[in-house]
């Protein structure tokens, strides 16, 4: 299953890409033809942050090289996509909910 992601590119910018969870890595396909596929391999995963916010759940994923930061569409079924990281994914991931409510 893919997730629209709208990732973070510049101060006010952003890049919408298909989030694609597989074993092991993460596929981000861009949208812009311009734009180019961002494949992060588990490995190189330092951290993973999870913020649901009102309407939205944000995500920042921390390699060895950079920090990736977006936002999935609030049409997201964000207990589907958790428990889909949760399963292809082997690190810690961090999920913090605004206002102490466990929501997703």
């Amino acid at each position: 299953m893919d997730y629209e992601f709208r990732m973070k590119t510049g101060f006010f910018e952003t890049k919408t890409y298909d989030l694609l969870v597989h074993k092991g890595e993460l596929v981000f396909y861009p949208n812009e033809i311009d734009d180019g596929l961002i494949t992060i391999p588990e490995e190189s995963i330092l951290s993973i942050t999870l913020k649901k916010k009102q309407k939205s759940l944000d995500i920042e994923i921390q390699t060895d090289e950079k920090i990736y930061q977006g936002l999935l569409d609030n049409k997201t079924d964000y207990e589907k996509f958790i428990n889909q990281m949760k399963e292809n994914i082997n690190k810690k991931i961090l999920c913090e909910y605004e206002g102490g409510k466990q929501n997703a």
